[in-house]
């Protein structure tokens, strides 16, 4: 249980920092101030776009490491990275209510738990129940053609 917690605290801190460092890069591409959280104060539709889409990757990333980490405690994992990933996203949208439009965020939170979703299937395959009966083999290729 306890790889399962720290797997989805280390989860999250993959989320940040990727999103932090998409963020330095286009503060340095624009010549800009770093916004941590902020997405509509860039200039035009490309960048909140990019953020938006950086969320998703980082989000799918902290989960695919959150999940392969915890193998062993699969739902721990699950629980203590969503309910973190899930106070980052709304705390960004908490802090973005009064000062621009919120379209970005929750469409960030929602992507997040798109990518949560494609992280579990990636590291949980379903694999297929026989429901307890075995294979049969069709064995006659071993036998001889001549009946030795």
């Amino acid at each position: 249980m306890k790889k399962g917690i720290l797997g989805g605290l280390i989860g999250v801190s993959i989320v940040l920092s990727i999103d932090s460092l998409f963020r330095v890069f286009i503060a340095l591409f624009l010549d800009t101030s770093i916004l941590m959280f902020s997405y509509s104060e860039y200039e035009g539709l490309l960048w909140p776009v990019l953020l938006t889409i950086v969320a998703m990757i980082s989000a799918f990333s902290g989960g695919l490491f959150s999940f392969t980490y915890g193998k062993l405690h699969k739902y721990s994992s699950l629980i203590s990275y969503l309910v973190c990933l899930m106070l980052l996203r709304y705390g960004q949208i908490h802090l973005l209510f009064e000062t621009e439009t919120i379209i970005y965020p929750i469409v960030a939170l929602i992507l997040s738990l798109v990518a949560v979703f494609f992280a579990w299937k990636l590291a949980f395959p379903k694999r297929p129940e026989f429901e307890g009966k075995e294979i049969e083999e069709d064995k006659s290729y071993h036998q001889p053609a001549n009946g030795n």
